[in-house]
């Protein structure tokens, strides 16, 4: 387990409430997890504080995942890296809106410990460009 100072900050926005629990169950322990289930709440998070990793839903009511992640990219700088979750991600490309902004696109239901080595990993490198740790 990380120190809370040295542990990736990650936004999880989906608007499901059981995805959203089953995220902060398992990111917790590794990750500093502020979860939301409104992609406009999220952006407001996450233009006022500072967050490494951003997990998104693809499917969700006023705003796609690629859309967040497309405004995500045009008002926060440096952007928070992104990964998105969707049970089709065939129809997540690099031409859907949003979509080339977009670290990885990963597949619901998801491998638990493939998405927290991924949210992990990718956290360090926000840490890193934040100047939180310092990079071996």
């Amino acid at each position: 387990m990380q120190t809370a100072s040295h542990a990736p900050r990650v936004l999880v926005v989906d608007d499901d409430p059981g995805v959203l629990h089953s995220l902060k169950l398992l990111l917790e322990d590794d990750c500093d997890v502020t979860c939301v289930d409104s992609p406009k709440t999220a952006l407001t998070l996450a233009t006022s504080q500072p967050f490494d990793v951003i997990v998104t839903d693809f499917k969700m009511p006023h705003m796609t995942g690629g859309e967040f992640a497309h405004a995500v990219k045009e008002q926060v700088k440096p952007a928070p890296y992104i990964l998105m979750l969707t049970g089709t991600p065939q129809s997540v490309t690099h031409t859907t809106p949003g979509g080339q902004d977009l670290v990885m696109v990963l597949a619901k239901p998801f491998e638990p410990d493939r998405l927290l080595r991924m949210v992990t990993q990718v956290g360090r490198l926000g840490l890193i460009r934040r100047g939180v740790v310092a990079a071996n």
